[in-house]
């Protein structure tokens, strides 16, 4: 396993195990880097990282509270600020992927309108 590799799997079961824990959501939480990494990328390169972990933590089937707080915060952020560099990869997800369709159900319309039509064409119901 790459580098890369083994920093994308380490980043994705921290997130997981972070929302699954029970407890608050804080930076006083230890593994409160999983979620920071995420807030807002600020080039290419880490929305690539934030990409690569998205579908790390959707291939590993985690709760649906990990799921919900991933659709409304990395996933909908990726899409508001990168659309244009993911849309094609996201429709390509969707369709060879449920839980990735329906993740997308659990994302707020937001930024560019013909990037967000074709996410929308590419999701499943709307929760």
């Amino acid at each position: 396993m790459s580098e890369r590799s083994t920093e994308i799997e380490a980043w994705a079961m921290a997130y997981i195990e972070l929302y699954e824990s029970g407890a608050p959501v804080n930076e006083k939480h230890a593994l409160w880097w999983a979620a920071e990494q995420f807030m807002l990328p600020e080039d290419e390169a880490a929305a690539e990282k934030s990409w690569e972990t998205i579908l790390a933590i959707v291939a590993r089937n985690p709760s649906g509270t990990v799921l919900s707080v991933l659709a409304a915060g990395p996933l909908e952020d990726l899409i508001h600020y990168f659309g244009p560099l993911f849309v094609s990869r996201i429709e390509q997800q969707a369709r060879s992927d449920q839980t990735f369709r329906d993740l997308l159900g659990g994302v707020w319309e937001s930024g560019q309108p013909d990037i967000w039509k074709r996410v929308a064409a590419s999701r499943g119901p709307i929760w």
